[in-house]
Protein backbone atom coordinates (compact mmCIF):
# COMPACT_ATOMS: atom_id res chain seq x y z
CA UNK A 1 0.00 0.00 0.00
CA UNK A 2 0.93 3.28 -1.30
CA UNK A 3 2.50 5.92 1.85
CA UNK A 4 1.16 9.34 2.10
CA UNK A 5 3.56 11.94 0.80
CA UNK A 6 4.76 14.44 2.56
CA UNK A 7 2.59 17.02 2.20
CA UNK A 8 -0.62 14.58 2.91
CA UNK A 9 0.99 13.71 6.37
CA UNK A 10 1.01 17.37 6.65
CA UNK A 11 -2.27 17.89 6.12
CA UNK A 12 -3.31 15.31 7.76
CA UNK A 13 -1.55 16.35 11.60
CA UNK A 14 -3.32 19.69 10.96
CA UNK A 15 -7.07 18.34 11.28
CA UNK A 16 -8.73 17.93 14.54
CA UNK A 17 -10.05 15.37 16.24
CA UNK A 18 -13.28 15.94 15.36
CA UNK A 19 -12.55 15.80 11.33
CA UNK A 20 -10.40 12.97 12.01
CA UNK A 21 -13.25 10.87 13.71
CA UNK A 22 -15.28 11.82 10.58
CA UNK A 23 -12.46 10.00 8.09
CA UNK A 24 -12.33 7.06 9.94
CA UNK A 25 -16.54 6.64 9.73
CA UNK A 26 -16.50 7.15 6.48
CA UNK A 27 -13.59 5.03 5.83
CA UNK A 28 -15.15 1.75 7.42
CA UNK A 29 -19.18 2.77 6.36
CA UNK A 30 -18.62 0.20 3.47
CA UNK A 31 -15.46 -1.41 4.14
CA UNK A 32 -15.31 -4.74 5.65
CA UNK A 33 -11.09 -5.14 6.04
CA UNK A 34 -10.81 -1.12 7.27
CA UNK A 35 -13.64 -1.89 9.85
CA UNK A 36 -12.46 -4.67 10.54
CA UNK A 37 -8.81 -3.17 11.34
CA UNK A 38 -9.92 -0.90 13.34
CA UNK A 39 -11.77 -2.61 15.59
CA UNK A 40 -9.40 -5.69 16.23
CA UNK A 41 -6.52 -3.67 16.48
CA UNK A 42 -7.83 -0.63 18.21
CA UNK A 43 -10.73 -0.62 19.59
CA UNK A 44 -10.82 -4.40 22.04
CA UNK A 45 -9.75 -4.55 25.51
CA UNK A 46 -6.87 -6.93 26.93
CA UNK A 47 -9.73 -9.20 27.35
CA UNK A 48 -11.66 -8.84 24.21
CA UNK A 49 -8.15 -9.72 22.39
CA UNK A 50 -7.67 -12.41 24.17
CA UNK A 51 -11.43 -14.05 23.94
CA UNK A 52 -10.99 -13.18 20.00
CA UNK A 53 -7.72 -15.21 19.75
CA UNK A 54 -8.73 -18.18 21.72
CA UNK A 55 -11.41 -18.07 19.25
CA UNK A 56 -9.60 -18.13 16.32
CA UNK A 57 -7.33 -21.09 17.55
CA UNK A 58 -9.99 -23.13 18.14
CA UNK A 59 -11.56 -22.72 14.91
CA UNK A 60 -8.25 -23.13 13.25
CA UNK A 61 -7.93 -26.23 15.31
CA UNK A 62 -11.09 -27.96 14.27
CA UNK A 63 -10.35 -27.68 10.81
CA UNK A 64 -9.41 -30.42 8.26
CA UNK A 65 -8.68 -28.28 5.33
CA UNK A 66 -5.22 -29.28 4.01
CA UNK A 67 -2.73 -26.57 3.35
CA UNK A 68 -0.29 -27.89 0.13
CA UNK A 69 3.26 -26.08 -0.01
CA UNK A 70 1.92 -23.25 -2.29
CA UNK A 71 -1.16 -22.56 0.62
CA UNK A 72 1.03 -23.38 3.36
CA UNK A 73 2.54 -19.02 3.11
CA UNK A 74 -0.68 -17.34 3.01
CA UNK A 75 -2.01 -19.57 6.01
CA UNK A 76 1.13 -18.55 8.26
CA UNK A 77 0.82 -15.12 7.64
CA UNK A 78 -2.97 -14.87 8.50
CA UNK A 79 -2.11 -16.91 12.15
CA UNK A 80 0.11 -14.35 12.62
CA UNK A 81 -2.07 -11.17 11.76
CA UNK A 82 -4.95 -12.99 13.81
CA UNK A 83 -3.35 -15.00 16.61
CA UNK A 84 0.11 -14.52 17.43
CA UNK A 85 0.86 -10.31 16.56
CA UNK A 86 -2.38 -9.74 19.19
CA UNK A 87 -1.26 -12.09 21.63
CA UNK A 88 2.18 -9.94 21.44
CA UNK A 89 -0.21 -7.22 22.05
CA UNK A 90 -1.64 -8.28 25.71
CA UNK A 91 1.28 -9.77 26.88
CA UNK A 92 1.78 -7.03 29.62
CA UNK A 93 -1.63 -6.38 30.10
CA UNK A 94 -2.78 -10.08 30.60
CA UNK A 95 0.63 -11.59 31.51
CA UNK A 96 -0.66 -15.26 32.93
CA UNK A 97 -3.23 -15.70 30.66
CA UNK A 98 -0.73 -14.76 27.20
CA UNK A 99 1.24 -17.34 29.16
CA UNK A 100 -0.91 -20.29 29.50
CA UNK A 101 -2.45 -19.51 25.60
CA UNK A 102 1.37 -19.24 24.31
CA UNK A 103 2.77 -22.46 25.74
CA UNK A 104 -0.73 -23.76 25.00
CA UNK A 105 -0.03 -23.35 21.18
CA UNK A 106 3.54 -24.10 21.23
CA UNK A 107 3.18 -27.51 22.58
CA UNK A 108 -0.17 -28.62 20.41
CA UNK A 109 1.93 -26.98 17.53
CA UNK A 110 2.83 -30.73 15.96
CA UNK A 111 -1.17 -31.58 15.92
CA UNK A 112 -2.36 -28.15 15.04
CA UNK A 113 -0.49 -28.06 11.66
CA UNK A 114 -0.98 -32.02 10.75
CA UNK A 115 -3.05 -31.04 7.51
CA UNK A 116 -0.27 -28.08 6.37
CA UNK A 117 2.86 -28.17 4.29
CA UNK A 118 5.47 -27.01 6.93
CA UNK A 119 8.34 -27.48 4.16
CA UNK A 120 8.54 -23.97 3.07
CA UNK A 121 9.27 -22.77 6.41
CA UNK A 122 7.27 -20.12 6.76
CA UNK A 123 6.09 -21.63 9.78
CA UNK A 124 8.82 -20.14 11.47
CA UNK A 125 7.75 -16.45 11.85
CA UNK A 126 4.62 -17.20 13.57
CA UNK A 127 6.44 -19.76 15.77
CA UNK A 128 9.05 -17.34 16.57
CA UNK A 129 6.14 -14.47 17.62
CA UNK A 130 4.29 -17.11 19.68
CA UNK A 131 8.03 -17.40 21.26
CA UNK A 132 8.21 -13.78 21.50
CA UNK A 133 4.42 -13.28 23.18
CA UNK A 134 5.49 -16.18 26.12
CA UNK A 135 8.61 -14.72 26.83
CA UNK A 136 7.46 -11.03 27.02
CA UNK A 137 4.53 -12.25 29.40
CA UNK A 138 6.44 -14.18 31.73
CA UNK A 139 9.23 -10.43 32.37
CA UNK A 140 6.05 -8.88 32.85
CA UNK A 141 6.01 -11.03 35.86
CA UNK A 142 9.66 -10.17 36.98
CA UNK A 143 8.27 -9.38 40.24
CA UNK A 144 7.42 -12.61 41.21
CA UNK A 145 10.04 -15.25 42.77
CA UNK A 146 12.75 -15.78 39.71
CA UNK A 147 12.84 -19.60 40.75
CA UNK A 148 9.02 -19.85 40.05
CA UNK A 149 9.49 -18.36 36.75
CA UNK A 150 12.49 -20.26 35.73
CA UNK A 151 10.63 -23.26 37.17
CA UNK A 152 7.99 -22.52 34.55
CA UNK A 153 10.57 -21.66 31.43
CA UNK A 154 12.16 -25.02 31.93
CA UNK A 155 8.87 -27.26 32.20
CA UNK A 156 7.97 -25.75 28.61
CA UNK A 157 11.47 -26.21 27.51
CA UNK A 158 11.77 -29.50 28.17
CA UNK A 159 8.94 -30.37 26.39
CA UNK A 160 9.74 -28.48 23.49
CA UNK A 161 11.77 -29.07 20.88
CA UNK A 162 12.12 -26.62 18.39
CA UNK A 163 14.85 -24.39 19.72
CA UNK A 164 17.45 -24.89 22.14
CA UNK A 165 19.29 -22.73 24.73
CA UNK A 166 20.52 -20.71 21.59
CA UNK A 167 16.95 -18.56 22.17
CA UNK A 168 18.11 -17.48 25.81
CA UNK A 169 20.53 -15.10 23.81
CA UNK A 170 17.81 -13.14 22.28
CA UNK A 171 15.95 -13.10 25.62
CA UNK A 172 18.91 -12.61 28.23
CA UNK A 173 18.67 -8.61 28.90
CA UNK A 174 14.41 -9.54 28.99
CA UNK A 175 14.81 -12.24 31.44
CA UNK A 176 17.47 -11.36 33.27
CA UNK A 177 20.33 -13.22 34.86
CA UNK A 178 18.87 -14.07 38.23
CA UNK A 179 16.46 -16.36 36.02
CA UNK A 180 18.82 -17.92 33.81
CA UNK A 181 21.03 -18.63 36.50
CA UNK A 182 18.16 -20.76 38.23
CA UNK A 183 17.50 -22.18 34.63
CA UNK A 184 20.87 -23.15 34.18
CA UNK A 185 21.12 -24.82 37.58
CA UNK A 186 18.15 -27.21 36.94
CA UNK A 187 19.38 -27.98 33.83
CA UNK A 188 22.87 -29.09 35.57
CA UNK A 189 20.28 -30.47 38.43
CA UNK A 190 18.92 -32.91 35.56
CA UNK A 191 22.67 -34.21 34.58
CA UNK A 192 22.23 -32.25 30.59
CA UNK A 193 26.01 -30.90 31.37
CA UNK A 194 25.71 -29.72 27.29
CA UNK A 195 22.88 -27.33 28.43
CA UNK A 196 24.15 -25.86 31.53
CA UNK A 197 27.21 -25.33 29.70
CA UNK A 198 26.16 -23.79 27.01
CA UNK A 199 23.36 -21.61 29.06
CA UNK A 200 26.88 -20.74 31.14
CA UNK A 201 28.18 -19.26 28.34
CA UNK A 202 25.30 -17.69 27.76
CA UNK A 203 25.20 -15.19 30.76
CA UNK A 204 28.98 -15.34 30.96
CA UNK A 205 29.00 -17.14 34.21
CA UNK A 206 32.96 -17.54 34.87
CA UNK A 207 32.68 -19.16 37.96
CA UNK A 208 30.59 -21.95 37.34
CA UNK A 209 32.71 -22.65 34.09
CA UNK A 210 35.53 -22.52 36.08
CA UNK A 211 34.35 -24.97 38.38
CA UNK A 212 33.22 -27.40 35.63
CA UNK A 213 36.48 -27.25 33.85
CA UNK A 214 38.38 -27.69 37.05
CA UNK A 215 36.09 -30.92 37.43
CA UNK A 216 36.34 -31.92 33.97
CA UNK A 217 33.53 -31.43 32.66
CA UNK A 218 34.43 -29.97 29.31
CA UNK A 219 33.35 -32.61 26.69
CA UNK A 220 33.97 -30.75 23.36
CA UNK A 221 36.19 -28.26 22.17
CA UNK A 222 34.28 -25.68 21.82
CA UNK A 223 33.33 -25.62 25.69
CA UNK A 224 37.56 -24.98 26.15
CA UNK A 225 37.38 -22.24 23.34
CA UNK A 226 34.23 -20.35 24.73
CA UNK A 227 35.39 -20.67 28.01
CA UNK A 228 38.90 -19.21 27.02
CA UNK A 229 36.99 -16.26 25.37
CA UNK A 230 35.19 -14.99 28.25
CA UNK A 231 38.60 -15.36 30.42
CA UNK A 232 40.29 -13.33 27.81
CA UNK A 233 36.97 -10.22 27.46
CA UNK A 234 37.84 -10.44 31.56
CA UNK A 235 41.81 -9.51 31.29
CA UNK A 236 42.69 -13.09 32.21
CA UNK A 237 44.82 -14.20 29.14
CA UNK A 238 47.12 -16.40 31.74
CA UNK A 239 43.85 -17.84 32.71
CA UNK A 240 43.46 -18.63 29.35
CA UNK A 241 46.79 -19.89 28.25
CA UNK A 242 46.61 -22.14 31.15
CA UNK A 243 43.30 -23.55 29.52
CA UNK A 244 44.62 -23.90 26.32
CA UNK A 245 47.42 -25.78 27.11
CA UNK A 246 45.64 -28.00 29.47
CA UNK A 247 43.33 -28.67 26.48
CA UNK A 248 46.53 -29.28 24.21
CA UNK A 249 48.24 -31.90 27.24
CA UNK A 250 44.44 -33.80 26.83
CA UNK A 251 44.00 -34.06 23.30
CA UNK A 252 47.57 -33.08 21.29
CA UNK A 253 45.70 -33.32 18.11
CA UNK A 254 44.07 -30.31 19.14
CA UNK A 255 47.13 -28.14 18.39
CA UNK A 256 45.90 -28.64 14.47
CA UNK A 257 42.60 -26.83 15.12
CA UNK A 258 42.67 -23.74 13.87
CA UNK A 259 40.72 -21.83 16.24
CA UNK A 260 42.53 -23.56 18.87
CA UNK A 261 45.81 -21.76 17.18
CA UNK A 262 44.06 -18.25 16.89
CA UNK A 263 42.80 -18.06 20.73
CA UNK A 264 46.59 -19.11 21.96
CA UNK A 265 48.15 -16.45 19.65
CA UNK A 266 45.65 -13.75 20.59
CA UNK A 267 46.24 -14.69 24.57
CA UNK A 268 50.15 -14.54 23.93
CA UNK A 269 49.51 -10.89 22.27
CA UNK A 270 47.33 -10.01 25.34
CA UNK A 271 50.27 -11.31 27.50
CA UNK A 272 52.57 -9.01 25.79
CA UNK A 273 54.61 -12.14 24.32
CA UNK A 274 54.52 -10.86 21.38
CA UNK A 275 57.62 -12.82 19.92
CA UNK A 276 55.87 -16.07 20.62
CA UNK A 277 52.92 -15.03 18.82
CA UNK A 278 55.08 -14.27 15.90
CA UNK A 279 56.56 -17.72 15.74
CA UNK A 280 53.54 -19.31 16.93
CA UNK A 281 51.72 -17.47 13.79
CA UNK A 282 54.12 -18.91 11.38
CA UNK A 283 53.84 -22.75 12.53
CA UNK A 284 49.98 -22.31 12.49
CA UNK A 285 50.03 -20.59 8.98
CA UNK A 286 52.68 -23.69 7.85
CA UNK A 287 50.53 -26.25 9.15
CA UNK A 288 47.11 -24.29 7.28
CA UNK A 289 47.45 -21.29 5.20
CA UNK A 290 44.74 -19.27 7.14
CA UNK A 291 44.95 -15.91 6.67
CA UNK A 292 43.86 -15.12 10.56
CA UNK A 293 47.14 -16.12 11.67
CA UNK A 294 48.70 -13.38 9.02
CA UNK A 295 46.40 -10.92 10.61
CA UNK A 296 47.73 -11.77 14.05
CA UNK A 297 51.39 -11.53 12.82
CA UNK A 298 51.22 -8.41 11.96
CA UNK A 299 49.43 -7.19 14.79
CA UNK A 300 51.98 -8.88 16.74
CA UNK A 301 54.98 -7.41 14.47
CA UNK A 302 56.32 -3.86 13.51
CA UNK A 303 54.20 -1.50 12.11
CA UNK A 304 54.39 -0.11 8.80
CA UNK A 305 56.21 -3.18 7.15
CA UNK A 306 55.38 -5.52 4.59
CA UNK A 307 55.35 -8.68 6.65
CA UNK A 308 53.66 -10.65 3.55
CA UNK A 309 56.55 -12.21 1.86
CA UNK A 310 57.13 -14.79 3.98
CA UNK A 311 53.99 -15.95 4.33
CA UNK A 312 53.59 -15.90 0.83
CA UNK A 313 56.37 -17.97 0.09
CA UNK A 314 54.92 -20.31 2.27
CA UNK A 315 51.20 -20.49 1.13
CA UNK A 316 52.72 -20.95 -2.50
CA UNK A 317 55.25 -23.82 -1.20
CA UNK A 318 51.95 -25.39 0.14
CA UNK A 319 50.37 -25.09 -3.27
CA UNK A 320 48.70 -22.82 -5.85
CA UNK A 321 44.80 -23.11 -4.33
CA UNK A 322 46.22 -22.23 -0.62
CA UNK A 323 48.54 -19.33 -2.57
CA UNK A 324 45.29 -18.10 -4.51
CA UNK A 325 43.23 -18.04 -1.74
CA UNK A 326 46.09 -15.88 0.49
CA UNK A 327 46.47 -13.71 -2.33
CA UNK A 328 43.03 -12.94 -2.66
CA UNK A 329 42.73 -12.35 0.86
CA UNK A 330 45.81 -9.92 0.56
CA UNK A 331 44.18 -8.40 -2.25
CA UNK A 332 47.30 -9.08 -4.30
CA UNK A 333 45.66 -9.68 -7.40
CA UNK A 334 49.05 -8.92 -9.41
CA UNK A 335 50.62 -12.18 -7.68
CA UNK A 336 47.48 -14.34 -8.71
CA UNK A 337 47.68 -13.20 -12.46
CA UNK A 338 51.28 -13.94 -12.82
CA UNK A 339 50.70 -17.44 -11.07
CA UNK A 340 48.26 -18.42 -13.00
CA UNK A 341 49.57 -17.10 -16.29
CA UNK A 342 52.46 -18.82 -15.93
CA UNK A 343 51.36 -21.90 -14.79
CA UNK A 344 50.93 -24.92 -17.66
CA UNK A 345 47.46 -25.91 -18.27
CA UNK A 346 47.71 -29.63 -16.99
CA UNK A 347 49.35 -28.62 -13.81
CA UNK A 348 46.92 -25.38 -13.31
CA UNK A 349 44.02 -28.14 -14.32
CA UNK A 350 44.72 -30.15 -11.28
CA UNK A 351 45.03 -27.14 -8.81
CA UNK A 352 42.47 -25.45 -9.45
CA UNK A 353 40.15 -28.78 -9.14
CA UNK A 354 40.60 -28.03 -5.02
CA UNK A 355 39.06 -24.79 -5.22
CA UNK A 356 35.23 -24.16 -5.47
CA UNK A 357 33.20 -23.33 -8.26
CA UNK A 358 31.63 -20.94 -6.08
CA UNK A 359 35.13 -18.94 -5.24
CA UNK A 360 36.53 -19.15 -8.93
CA UNK A 361 33.67 -17.58 -10.36
CA UNK A 362 34.05 -14.70 -8.07
CA UNK A 363 37.86 -14.54 -7.87
CA UNK A 364 37.27 -13.97 -12.19
CA UNK A 365 34.96 -11.44 -11.62
CA UNK A 366 36.95 -9.74 -9.15
CA UNK A 367 40.30 -10.34 -10.62
CA UNK A 368 38.55 -8.60 -14.26
CA UNK A 369 36.81 -5.70 -12.51
CA UNK A 370 41.30 -5.21 -11.25
CA UNK A 371 42.48 -4.99 -14.95
CA UNK A 372 43.83 -9.15 -15.52
CA UNK A 373 40.83 -9.84 -18.24
CA UNK A 374 43.38 -12.83 -19.28
CA UNK A 375 43.48 -14.41 -15.96
CA UNK A 376 39.49 -13.74 -15.44
CA UNK A 377 39.00 -15.16 -19.08
CA UNK A 378 41.12 -18.55 -18.43
CA UNK A 379 39.48 -19.28 -15.09
CA UNK A 380 36.01 -19.20 -16.58
CA UNK A 381 36.96 -21.15 -19.51
CA UNK A 382 38.75 -23.50 -16.68
CA UNK A 383 34.95 -23.48 -14.95
CA UNK A 384 33.22 -24.63 -18.38
CA UNK A 385 35.31 -27.57 -19.25
CA UNK A 386 35.15 -28.74 -15.58
CA UNK A 387 31.36 -28.22 -15.61
CA UNK A 388 31.15 -30.10 -19.01
CA UNK A 389 33.44 -32.67 -18.00
CA UNK A 390 31.10 -33.54 -15.34
CA UNK A 391 28.78 -35.36 -18.21
CA UNK A 392 26.03 -34.41 -16.48
CA UNK A 393 23.10 -32.39 -18.34
CA UNK A 394 22.48 -30.12 -14.76
CA UNK A 395 25.82 -28.83 -14.97
CA UNK A 396 25.85 -27.79 -18.59
CA UNK A 397 23.91 -24.54 -17.97
CA UNK A 398 26.68 -23.41 -15.28
CA UNK A 399 28.94 -24.10 -18.64
CA UNK A 400 27.14 -22.56 -20.87
CA UNK A 401 26.95 -19.33 -18.35
CA UNK A 402 30.67 -19.40 -17.45
CA UNK A 403 31.41 -19.19 -21.43
CA UNK A 404 29.37 -16.49 -22.02
CA UNK A 405 31.05 -14.36 -19.29
CA UNK A 406 34.29 -15.76 -20.85
CA UNK A 407 34.12 -14.43 -23.57
CA UNK A 408 32.42 -10.88 -22.71
CA UNK A 409 36.08 -10.55 -20.46
CA UNK A 410 38.20 -12.55 -23.40
CA UNK A 411 36.70 -9.56 -25.53
CA UNK A 412 39.38 -7.26 -27.26
CA UNK A 413 42.03 -9.44 -25.92
CA UNK A 414 45.53 -10.13 -27.72
CA UNK A 415 46.33 -13.82 -28.52
CA UNK A 416 48.70 -15.66 -26.28
CA UNK A 417 49.40 -19.65 -25.59
CA UNK A 418 47.34 -20.14 -22.46
CA UNK A 419 44.58 -18.07 -23.77
CA UNK A 420 43.25 -19.18 -27.57
CA UNK A 421 41.12 -16.95 -29.64
CA UNK A 422 37.47 -17.61 -28.61
CA UNK A 423 36.24 -19.11 -31.72
CA UNK A 424 38.73 -21.35 -32.45
CA UNK A 425 38.52 -22.07 -28.56
CA UNK A 426 34.46 -22.84 -29.33
CA UNK A 427 35.65 -24.85 -32.52
CA UNK A 428 38.05 -27.01 -30.70
CA UNK A 429 35.39 -27.31 -27.49
CA UNK A 430 32.78 -28.69 -29.91
CA UNK A 431 34.85 -31.02 -31.43
CA UNK A 432 35.45 -32.79 -27.76
CA UNK A 433 32.11 -32.57 -26.51
CA UNK A 434 29.97 -32.55 -29.46
CA UNK A 435 28.21 -35.94 -28.58
CA UNK A 436 26.21 -33.94 -25.65
CA UNK A 437 23.25 -32.78 -27.26
CA UNK A 438 21.87 -31.38 -24.67
CA UNK A 439 24.95 -28.47 -23.89
CA UNK A 440 24.77 -27.15 -27.06
CA UNK A 441 21.37 -25.64 -27.56
CA UNK A 442 22.25 -24.04 -24.02
CA UNK A 443 25.62 -22.64 -25.71
CA UNK A 444 23.53 -21.12 -28.93
CA UNK A 445 20.77 -19.70 -26.48
CA UNK A 446 23.27 -18.07 -24.12
CA UNK A 447 25.83 -16.80 -26.70
CA UNK A 448 24.91 -14.44 -29.62
CA UNK A 449 26.67 -14.95 -32.36
CA UNK A 450 27.07 -18.75 -31.88
CA UNK A 451 25.02 -21.49 -33.94
CA UNK A 452 25.44 -25.46 -34.42
CA UNK A 453 23.81 -27.09 -37.33
CA UNK A 454 24.35 -29.90 -39.78
CA UNK A 455 27.85 -28.23 -40.84
CA UNK A 456 29.08 -27.52 -37.69
CA UNK A 457 29.98 -24.52 -34.98
CA UNK A 458 29.74 -21.12 -36.53
CA UNK A 459 30.41 -18.11 -34.49
CA UNK A 460 30.29 -14.73 -35.95
CA UNK A 461 32.15 -13.02 -32.82
CA UNK A 462 28.44 -11.13 -31.96
CA UNK A 463 28.83 -11.53 -27.84
CA UNK A 464 27.57 -8.26 -26.67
Amino acid sequence: MASLTKKQTAQLSDMSHDVLVNIIHDLIQDNKQARTTLVNGYLLSAAEVLKAVEKEYARRARSKRFYDYYDADAFFDELTRSIANPLVGIAHELPEQAESLSVKMMLEFEKFTGNVDTSSGSWMGYYTILLDAWMKSLEAQKNNDPASIAKKIFTVVEREFYFGIEIFKKYRTLLGMDILCVIRDMYYQKKLLREALGLSIIIKDLDFLTIAFKSDEFFHSTHYFDYVRLLMEDLRSDDALAVLNSQRADDEEIADNIIWNELFIQALIEEGRKEEAKAHCITAFTFQCDTRFYHLYTKAAEKDVDHSPAFLKIAKDTGLAPYVYFASDIERYDLIDTCIMGTPKNNLTDSLAYITHSYLRTLSSTLYKHGYAHTATLLRRFLVEDNIQQSKSKYYSYAASDMKKAIDYGEGLENCPQLPETEGYLRTLYEQHKRKTALWPLMTDKIKGLSVGKDGLRYSGDAS
